[in-house]
């Protein structure tokens, strides 16, 4: 199965990045229309780099004028050159049957671009900006299958889908803080999962985040680790 999850994380990137090899180490992920998004703007590792490659590889994104250098691959790094490490971990549905306690008061179905870009905005824009939070969802739009959650008419909620090798990922998760505690998050991973009842459901958690203990519960377990550096200011 993991083999299958990541051959799906691969078809998902593919959607906005193209690769090309870089070095004896390093293959180079980009996206021409979003070069300033690092989830899809990075060197993707295959065995330990040496010095001269990071360096090379340093001098390369400043060439792009990019402030950023993000380093990914499966196996943790023996030298991460002084970039700051992360885990991302894979979590895939194991039942088939949901119990789970959902918002009956919700209403699903897909949301508008204008919708998504003012609950983003309002989630992300004090963090990454608001020029580049509504060029990514507009990105995305293009591409995923959104599903948004919505309370009294009012988009409450929204997640992306993607479907590849028979499995269905599910991630982009976000809930409007002034709707939390009221399962949203719950109702709309139950969707989804209603939306593709024949294939298997995956996401993806940041190991060190509250989420994945939440995605336990509903019965998800990690079948897979992502490892990712990163320096936002090179």
């Amino acid at each position: 199965m993991k083999d299958k999850t990541r051959k799906n994380e691969e078809c998902l990137i593919s959607l906005f990045s193209k690769h090309k090899p870089f070095s004896e180490h390093l293959v180079k992920w980009e996206d021409e229309l979003l070069p300033d998004k690092y989830d899809q703007n990075f060197f993707e590792y295959c065995g330990q780099p040496t010095k001269e490659e990071f360096e090379n590889a340093m001098q390369y994104q400043k060439e792009l004028g990019a402030s950023f250098i993000k380093l990914e691959g499966d196996y943790p790094l023996s030298d991460c050159f002084g970039l700051e490490e992360s885990v991302t971990v894979t979590m895939l549905l194991k039942s088939s049957e949901i119990n789970w306690m959902t918002n009956p008061e919700l209403e699903f179905c897909t949301p508008s671009l204008k919708e998504l870009e003012e609950l983003e905005v309002k989630h992300f824009g004090s963090l990454y900006g608001e020029d580049f939070t509504r060029r990514n969802i507009r990105r995305q739009y293009e591409k995923l299958t959104y599903h948004g959650a919505y309370l009294d008419g009012i988009l409450v909620g929204a997640c992306y889908s993607f479907c590849s090798n028979s499995l269905t990922c599910i991630d982009g998760l976000i809930v409007d803080e002034a709707y939390r505690k009221k399962r949203i998050a719950t109702s709309l991973i139950a969707h989804v999962r209603c939306s593709f009842p024949d294939t298997p459901l995956f996401l993806h958690a940041d190991e060190d985040d509250t989420p994945k203990e939440m995605y336990k519960k509903l019965g998800f377990e990690t079948i897979d680790k992502l490892y990712e550096y990163l320096s936002t200011d090179i």
